[in-house]
């Protein structure tokens, strides 16, 4: 839920790969099939909130949430319900038009959340939630992009950490999943605060990748528990 990059491969097909960097205290549940809706939705599920940071239809769209807004902001006492539902409830709603227009966001923690979908023609958006007011951001889903969470990253953090994304991005070769997941575990190798795989003391770090394949035949999700290496393994969503 705090690192995200977008690589578009071919036509309407890309990768989207996510680092959660989190209290590794906060046990989330590997990636199963759960009915939502009417829907085969395909998410690792965090145990606490009940909620995900990154939701499949296995289909046509996916969802990713990030932390925070366009600065930190400061914490209220209490808020209606997780960020993580909220991914849940974008499926009650009929497209993303329509998710735009309805949902009640208000009593939402600040978030960033990218949406992957082909529902109304393909589509990459991003849409900002500050407290106060929702933006909402057609962005090019031929380029490749990337963005860390607001709440652990400061802006000159983003700035290195884009400019080691587009570094890779002209020396790598072959765009695969594989040559991705690799970026975000080796990006930044080193620098424990804020590379791709930050541990901050062991109260914040990467606990896990989380990677969706997606394309004209569908949305898959490879998934890798980084504090439990003999559980890392893939959880294919089809």
């Amino acid at each position: 839920m705090c690192t995200l990059s977008y690589i578009p491969i071919d036509d309407n097909d890309f990768i989207l790969t996510t680092n959660r960097d989190e209290d590794p205290g906060r046990v989330a549940i590997n990636p199963q099939k759960h009915m939502h809706n009417g829907f085969e939705l395909f998410y690792p599920k965090d145990s606490k909130a009940k909620g995900s940071w990154i939701i499949s239809n296995c289909k046509d769209t996916t969802l990713c949430v990030l932390n925070g807004a366009f600065k930190k902001h400061k914490r209220k006492a209490n808020y209606r319900q997780s960020r993580g539902l909220m991914l849940l409830d974008y499926f009650s709603y009929l497209n993303l038009d329509d998710f735009i227009e309805n949902y009640p966001f208000e009593g939402i923690e600040a978030f960033t959340l990218i949406v992957v979908g082909s529902d109304t023609g393909f589509r990459l958006t991003e849409l900002i939630w500050d407290e106060k007011e929702l933006s909402v951001r057609e962005l090019d889903p031929s380029a490749a992009h990337i963005w860390s969470s607001t709440t652990l990253y400061t802006e000159a953090m983003k700035l290195e950490r884009e400019r080691w994304f587009r570094d890779w991005l002209n020396s790598e070769r072959e765009l695969n999943p594989d040559s991705i997941l690799k970026f975000h575990k080796t990006g930044g190798a080193g620098n424990m605060e804020y590379g791709l795989l930050m541990n901050r003391r062991n109260v914040v770090r990467t606990v896990s990748i989380t990677q969706v394949l997606g394309g004209v035949k569908g949305h898959c999700m490879r998934y890798f528990d980084l504090l439990d290496e003999e559980a890392c393994k893939n959880h294919l969503g089809v």
